[in-house]
């Protein structure tokens, strides 16, 4: 039995086992355009397809749509990123005499970010990033884990080392560089990624101890991970199953790690860790980031790709949209639901609960934004009202908030230096670059005591990764951080209960 799929100009066909869903048999024949955030619950709705058959003709889910034999499935072209992250913070030069060419991948949930270096001078030649293309299986560590549980271990695993091997032709080709003479791979990224990209089972991460199989810091011949790709590859140390090697990358760079004030980095994301201390100690816990930063999980949020409000303004009594790549918006990121809600909060439009006013609650100005879409209060971004934010985006958003917030202050309990006395307070991640210091500060994201020291640093854990594709010394000093950061369980600390309810409010 087969479909046929139509994407942009290509036509193919797949074949598929009776009962499957559409979803199945395009993740079963390795079909990398279309997305599942929430790893085919059928709670996201991004899965939508065009299909045409004997019994159905439309717009349908295809997580939960059965596939029929000569059901046709259209799928909009997917969009690559118009735009490539730089790294952000300290970055080693490179070790003296060496010649040829390395490459630094950060392996992320959502995005993988790759960069060509010069050995001999430490230059970047050039750099791509585009979507993580295990998408198809979930937007989250937990989906893909689930994904891998039921038997799709090894395909999650094939799509990262095809996608590095695509990515690395890419950066070869677009520098003219013999891909033969490219030494060393750097790859960092959170623990969960970095098993799929070594071909190892990260099952008893999700399960007590969570004991990770590896936490790497090694150096491995790209042949013997599944790479097109006959040179060493040295995946950054992590520290644990929930604190990544992009954690201790983000360390290095940022240079906590050489601090001599105490300094705390947030890296903020889907996955948002945390850090405190200086070159004596730190300790570290990740929290659940959620809608704050996986927009996706939205009912009109999507990645920060072409048509994305990343950014919103509210002047003369406009809202003003930036849209990346211009044009109509499309959907809206994380750093634009930052600004949003920062704006809701002080126009009067969110109470500190976080609901949404009604039109008669606010003046004429505001009124005019607030909406009702299926029985549910909204807050339109668009002149169409074809763009909102709902008050289960809201409360997604809260959920996520509250973990930071339970984090931050778990974190300053345990080290006892008080947000206050910080001496810097560090934004990393790509999101870092994008946000705006006010509305996370408004939202509580970081705390209002540290807004006038708050620095973006953007992709440390990238420029971690160079570093380590650079030099030696930096490979010895991601090994020293490995040792020496201590890992706090967040859920079971005795204060998390108290400081979660606590951020679940707006100040």
């Amino acid at each position: 039995m087969k479909i046929t799929v139509l994407e942009g100009t290509k036509r193919y066909e797949v074949p598929f086992s009776e009962g499957s869903t559409i979803l199945a048999a395009l993740q079963t024949a390795g079909v990398q355009s279309i997305t599942a955030p929430c790893g085919g619950n059928g709670t996201c709705r991004k899965c939508s397809v065009n299909v045409q058959s004997s019994s159905f003709s439309g717009t349908c889910l295809a997580c939960v749509t059965k596939a029929e034999d000569g059901m046709t499935v259209e799928i909009a072209p997917e969009e690559r990123m118009s735009f490539a992250d730089s790294s952000g913070g300290k970055v080693y030069g490179p070790d003296p005499g060496q010649s040829g060419y390395a490459a630094a991948f950060d392996i992320g949930t959502t995005t993988v970010i790759c960069q060509l270096l010069d050995l001999a001078t430490g230059n970047t030649l050039t750099k791509f990033r585009g979507s993580n293309e295990q998408r198809i299986f979930g937007g989250d560590v937990l989906s893909r884990l689930k994904a891998a549980e039921e038997g799709h271990a090894e395909e999650l695993h094939e799509k990262l080392a095809a996608q590095t091997d695509q990515y690395l032709d890419k950066l070869c080709r677009t520098a003219k560089v013999d891909k033969k003479d490219v030494r060393l791979l750097a790859v960092t990224g959170n623990t969960i990624m970095m098993h799929f990209f070594a071909g190892l089972d990260p099952a008893q991460i999700s399960t007590a101890p969570f004991t990770p199989v590896s936490l790497f810091g090694d150096t491995v011949n790209g042949k013997d991970i599944g790479l097109d790709f006959d040179g060493s590859v040295y995946i950054c140390p992590a520290v644990s199953g929930f604190i990544g090697s992009d954690v201790v990358c983000g360390i290095l760079s940022s240079g906590v790690s050489a601090a001599e004030g105490q300094t705390m980095l947030l890296d903020l994301g889907a996955n948002t860790e945390m850090v405190i201390g200086n070159k004596d100690g730190m300790l570290a816990c990740a929290a659940d980031g959620g809608a704050a930063f996986k927009a996706s999980l939205l009912e009109h949020g999507m990645m920060a790709s072409t048509g994305a409000i990343a950014g919103v303004k509210y002047e003369d009594g406009e809202l003003k949209l930036e849209v990346l790549g211009g044009g109509k918006p499309k959907g809206i990121c994380g750093s634009g639901l930052i600004d949003v809600l920062g704006i809701m909060l002080r126009e009067g439009v969110l109470d500190e609960m976080g609901h949404i006013a009604e039109a008669d609650e606010v003046g004429p100005e505001m009124a005019r934004f607030i909406g009702e879409e299926e029985g549910r209060t909204v807050f339109y971004l668009t002149e169409d009202k074809k763009i909102f934010i709902s008050q289960a985006d809201i409360s997604k958003f809260q959920m996520a908030k509250a973990a930071i917030y339970a984090g931050v202050c778990v974190l300053s309990e345990e080290a006892g230096v008080s947000p206050a006395e910080l001496d810097r307070l560090l934004l990393g991640g790509g999101f870092g670059a994008f946000a705006h210091r006010s509305s996370s500060a408004v939202l509580g994201i970081i705390p209002s005591e540290c807004k006038g020291k708050t620095i973006k640093m953007g992709n440390v854990a990238l420029a971690g990764a160079v570093s380590a594709a650079l030099s030696g010394e930096a490979r010895a000093e991601l090994s020293r951080i490995q040792k020496i950061v201590k890992v706090t369980d967040l859920p079971t600390h005795p204060s998390f209960s108290d400081a979660f309810t606590d951020g679940m409010f707006f100040d």
